[in-house]
């Protein structure tokens, strides 16, 4: 199988593209070598030359331990010689008068000199000189190690944070991805296939990658979220009682008794996790939903998954009887392996379910469900309407970034095994999530229909990007002064400057305030005692501050490059005194602390990695609308002198009239859109205050999320803007 068109995408991973990636990743890193000038040769000597002096590093290493362990012994027994001479001493001036214990206390006090003595000359000297060679052997090891890495060093400096996105474009050219996630294909996934998920403030964003199958859009995004939940807190106290008795003969006894007296209490919590889903758009069965779970069937053997089937294919004939009954529409599939380990009972359309799974389509899941190829059954799949998401857990273990610095090691045969072996793992991670939608028939077969965008957008960038920048930079610009835990950052777009866009970024988290409840609990003493526990409230606070975004293409590498000369670092110190940055697909990022990022600034900004034609080119499109909106206003001012003059004075001066007032109101309203400034534009310090300090409230329930106080705020806010 060359190509995924008999739509069979677990076969075509095993028989092509599982060995492919390697190659493709074998091929690449060779290139680099090549390009770098490497000799493997070289390095494979200087590596083995490494290794041995590792080896006697390790020998001399063993020999000081093992000297020093002499040493220890050494020392234990010169005192162990001295206390047993003192000890005989003591019994012999006491009053024994026998002589034996002056002659082993006398010996005793002889071994201690003597092993003193050794202690002091000989070993000493022994441990010196062994320090000495392992110290020697150690920093020849490290010696031969840097000569590696000198050999190596043209090789790391080729390594990028782009390679798994290259080698995956290459392996799978029919899966397209984006170079970052832009506002039109936010539009397209919003307008056309209606996935414009609920913002709320318990969220934030840390990654996104987009791209298409054939045109239909995905979108992979990882959240960090913030969930309510319960914490259990304990603590103890000591009680003491004594209790009499007499026995008897009439004696009376006195017992002491103690007993430790343990009381919990249950508060609410902020619990903070990463979350991995994909999002796929698709027009075919437009009106189908329905979800459903993994069972993770490919763990069972086969007897087990034979007794799984056999046991739902019973429970399915239960369900389809009672559906009748009920007067619901719910009809097997023909396939009772399909429908109990895909289990997708909750559909709400048999007609659209049967057109998207056909036999070839349940097959094709099945596999994926039933085999250790991939990651077997670990997805869940939700289907509303156009929109498709997959959860999977593989997902969430992703490493969606690989940093360069992981491949920099001394050893180039190495690095090249793990290089491949990274690469393919991050090929299997992307592939396997799409691999559900890409195992049916209709998806794959339906072409997206023709999707007009938008001229002008409010915003030059997502506010999805806007919040992976955000928390590229970190929590320190944007956490409240008694933020106490993680931060969930949200971004919002205030106005367009030019190619950039200045962003509110408003940071919720909790303060901490320490409690303590009493609990009463009865003890053995047969009375009430309160126990102390002691347990922290979350109390919700939240800060706003500005940040400023802008595209300016190119590496991470090179944009380190660039960050570290004077002009782009006294520049950004202009907004940001400590000179804060963050660079992801193609966007910079910045804390806006102190000045005024303008268009000037923007163009300056811009200047310094070259793109003064790309700013041209947007003024000169303004230009043009400019152009055209001014001849559309003369347009209509001919029209109205024309209606004059033909005597109809008494409608068209009440047009002429408003005319030029909807044509300046339209041309204002363009404009306002074109640098998407909000409503109350005069006053932008009031919409986001520069360092503006949220009010500590009590934590609301957890069904409603950690931060839904902050909702109807936020929402004023966003209108406002």
């Amino acid at each position: 199988m060359d190509t995924l068109a008999d739509y069979e995408p677990l076969e075509y991973y095993t028989d092509t593209l599982r060995e492919k990636v390697k190659q493709n990743a074998a091929d690449y890193f060779d290139a680099l070598v090549k390009q770098a000038g490497v000799s493997a040769r070289q390095n494979a000597s200087l590596v083995s030359k490494y290794n041995a002096a590792c080896a006697k590093a390790a020998h001399a290493q063993k020999k000081l331990n093992s000297c020093k362990v002499l040493r220890g012994f050494t020392i234990f027994f010169t005192v162990a010689a001295f206390l047993a001479a003192a000890l005989f001493f003591v019994i012999f001036f006491t009053g024994e008068d026998d002589w034996t214990f002056a002659l082993y206390g006398g010996l005793c006090a002889a071994l201690g000199v003597v092993l003193l003595v050794l202690l002091l000359t000989k070993l000493k000297k022994l441990l010196q000189l062994r320090e000495a060679k392992y110290q020697k052997a150690a920093a020849a090891a490290e010696a031969r190690k840097a000569a590696c890495m000198e050999q190596l060093r043209p090789l790391h400096a080729l390594f990028t944070w782009d390679m798994p996105r290259k080698i995956f474009a290459k392996t799978a050219p029919f899966i397209q991805l984006d170079e970052k996630f832009d506002v039109q294909k936010q539009d397209l996934l919003a307008r056309k296939y209606g996935y414009a998920p609920a913002e709320d403030n318990d969220s934030s964003t840390v990654f996104v990658l987009s791209g298409s199958v054939d045109g239909n859009p995905f979108l992979f995004e990882r959240k960090f979220r913030c969930t309510m939940g319960e914490k259990t807190y304990t603590g103890s106290i000591v009680i003491h009682w004594t209790t009499t008795s007499v026995d008897s003969e009439g004696h009376v006894h006195t017992q002491s008794h103690s007993q430790t007296l343990t009381a919990s209490v249950t508060k609410p919590a902020p619990f903070y996790g990463y979350d991995t889903q994909m999002v796929y758009g698709n027009e075919a069965a437009p009106d189908l939903k329905f979800s459903r779970k993994p069972t993770h069937a490919n763990e069972l053997s086969e007897k087990q998954l034979e007794k799984k089937v056999k046991k739902g294919g019973k429970l399915l004939a239960k369900r389809s009887r009672r559906a009748i009954e009920e007067g619901r529409r719910f009809t097997e599939m023909a396939s009772t392996e399909f429908e109990v380990l895909f289990g997708a009972a909750d559909r709400n359309d048999e007609v659209q379910f049967r057109l998207l799974f056909t036999p070839l389509a349940q097959a094709n899941m099945l596999d994926l469900i039933k085999s250790d190829d991939g990651y077997g059954d670990d997805f869940a799949f939700r289907k509303e309407g156009p929109v498709n998401v997959i959860r999977s857990e593989h997902a969430q273990r992703w490493q969606t970034e690989i940093s360069p610095a992981r491949f920099q090691t001394h050893d180039l045969a190495a690095a090249r095994r793990d290089f491949i072996a990274c690469m393919a793992e991050y090929f299997k991670s992307v592939f396997f999530d799409l691999a559900p939608v890409l195992a049916l028939p209709l998806y794959r077969q339906q072409k997206p229909r023709e999707f007009i965008y938008r001229d002008v957008y409010p915003a030059n960038y997502t506010g999805r990007e806007a919040e992976v920048l955000a928390n590229r930079l970190g929590y320190a610009p944007f956490a409240h002064i008694d933020s106490k835990t993680d931060c969930i950052l949200k971004a919002r777009p205030l106005q367009k400057n030019g190619l950039s866009d200045r962003v509110a970024v408003t940071a919720y988290s909790f303060d901490t305030a320490e409690r303590v409840d009493l609990v009463p609990m009865y003890g053995g003493d047969g009375r009430m005692h309160e126990v102390p526990v002691y347990w922290t409230e979350y109390l919700p606070v939240y800060n706003t501050a500005e940040m400023a975004l802008k595209e300016v293409g190119g590496t991470r590498e090179a944009f380190e490059g660039k960050r570290r000369q004077a002009d782009l670092s006294s520049l950004l110190r202009t907004f940001a005194p400590g000179g804060n940055s963050a660079y992801g697909d193609g966007l910079i990022a910045f804390p806006l602390e102190a000045g005024q990022f303008d268009a000037a600034a923007d163009a300056k900004l811009g200047s310094m990695f070259g793109i003064e034609q790309a700013a041209s080119m947007a003024a000169f499109i303004v230009g043009v609308e400019a152009v055209k909106e001014a001849a559309d206003i003369l347009d209509k001012e001919e029209a109205k002198a024309t209606s004059q003059q033909e005597g109809e004075e008494q409608i068209s001066a009440p047009e002429s009239a408003s005319e030029p007032e909807k044509a300046q109101g339209a041309s204002e309203q363009e404009g306002e859109e074109q640098i998407g400034a909000p409503a109350s534009a005069s006053e932008p310090k009031e919409e986001a205050p520069h360092k503006e300090q949220g009010a500590e409230e009590k934590s609301g329930s957890a069904a409603d999320g950690p931060f839904a106080e902050f909702d109807t705020q936020n929402d004023e806010n966003q209108k406002e803007d």
